[in-house]
């Protein structure tokens, strides 16, 4: 996720990283009116919109994770393990701590305040803010968990991203590509994700709260390789580009089975023991096929760089931790006013990207100590040069 060298971008990378957050962004702004629970939750649902969310989840956040590792891998460069882990450390461990004392707050204290649990302003919530762990306490790092894995399996899997970079591990890598590429050996990449959710799953507790996380940690760990593997060749990405509409086709047909088999319009649909591993199939094969069939149109059609697409990558970083906040605000008065709930989506979704994107303008991109607690790097003297004249 984080922004990589201007000499090391990929217009193709920039583009998914950019969309990719963009979707998140309006995914949170409708989780209100999904039927699923969330920190504020409509009494009202929106049916297709639940739809249309099931059906991002199955390759929304793998997406995200997979150029995230290709990011990894450019981050890295030649820079020594020491250098790159406190780099790591400093762009994400630091925005972090800053998120969970700063932002998620006021998203707790409104669910609070929405829930009945308190009935005080934000300033008399403040001291109770940080006691205990949310959902019975308060403290949580809600959307930035996603910080806390990348942190996680960056520092973990960083001998396997010292050894790609190698001469011996490139040289192998290389081979490994060329054959995968010409025996499309690369849908087997299917089976570790659905082993992870035969296996893994059943075992495992505190989804997005790492510890006891088996599963996430191994399905997100295995995601952030793919992305240093499959961006790492080009043989690979030729083929993917190739084959973008068979790798469509999977997609749809996948996911098509699995709502006839395992969904058929439930909110929360239960998978029973017997069908586990036909599940955990169907559900790798499909996230595959999608992430094939995006990164294979990405490569063929998104190849230039608009001016606005190297503003809109640094952007990212800081949108992505803004933009909840924003939303949490946005939907807790439209549920105070009663608005319908298509409007009440809409409404949150404008007020989200307008709401966050004045932030960013006016409270993090211009200000020096305020940037690299939204993991951004300081501004190149030309620009602060240029923002004081």
């Amino acid at each position: 996720m984080l922004a990589t060298p201007v000499s090391d971008r990929r217009a193709d990378l920039d583009w998914l990283r950019v969309s990719a957050f963009a979707l998140l962004i309006v995914y949170h702004a409708g989780m209100a009116w999904s039927g699923w629970s969330w920190h504020l939750t409509s009494p009202d649902s929106i049916d297709w919109l639940r739809e249309v969310m099931r059906f991002l989840n199955r390759w929304r956040m793998p997406l995200i994770f997979v150029v995230s590792g290709a990011a990894i891998m450019l981050a890295l460069g030649q820079r020594s393990p020491g250098a790159f882990a406190l780099d790591r450390i400093r762009r994400l461990l630091v925005p972090l701590v800053f998120g969970m004392i700063v932002l998620v707050p006021p998203q707790v204290y409104l669910e609070r305040l929405y829930s009945g649990r308190f009935t005080g302003t934000y300033l008399q919530w403040l001291p109770q803010a940080f006691i205990g762990a949310y959902p019975s306490g308060n403290l949580s790092w809600h959307h930035l968990w996603f910080l806390a894995y990348v942190l996680v399996l960056t520092l973990g899997l960083l001998p396997c991203f010292l050894w790609a970079r190698s001469a011996a591990g490139q040289s192998t890598l290389d081979r490994a590509a060329a054959l995968t590429a010409r025996a499309s050996l690369h849908w087997l990449m299917a089976l570790p994700l659905a082993a992870c959710i035969l296996w893994l799953a059943p075992v495992s507790r505190n989804p997005n709260g790492l510890v006891g996380d088996w599963y996430g940690l191994a399905y997100y760990g295995i995601l952030l390789l793919y992305g240093a593997f499959l961006f790492g060749s080009r043989d690979l990405l030729v083929t993917l580009n190739r084959q973008r509409f068979l790798a469509l086709g999977v997609g749809v047909a996948a996911y098509a089975s699995l709502y006839v088999l395992f969904i058929d319009g439930a909110v929360r649909p239960t998978i029973a023991p017997a069908d586990r591993a036909l599940y955990a199939l169907l559900s790798a094969v499909n996230t595959m096929a999608w992430l094939f069939a995006i990164i294979g149109f990405a490569n063929r059609y998104l190849t230039r760089r608009p001016a606005f697409l190297g503003q809109a990558s640094e952007a990212v970083y800081p949108f992505y931790m803004l933009h909840q906040t924003v939303t949490v605000i946005a939907v807790y008065w439209l549920l105070e006013l009663s608005v319908s709930p298509v409007v009440g989506f809409s409404l949150a979704v404008i007020a989200t990207f307008l709401g966050t994107a004045a932030l960013y303008v006016t409270v993090v991109r211009p200000w020096r100590l305020v940037r690299p607690l939204f993991g951004l790097r300081a501004l190149p003297a030309a620009v602060r040069a240029r923002a004081a004249g």
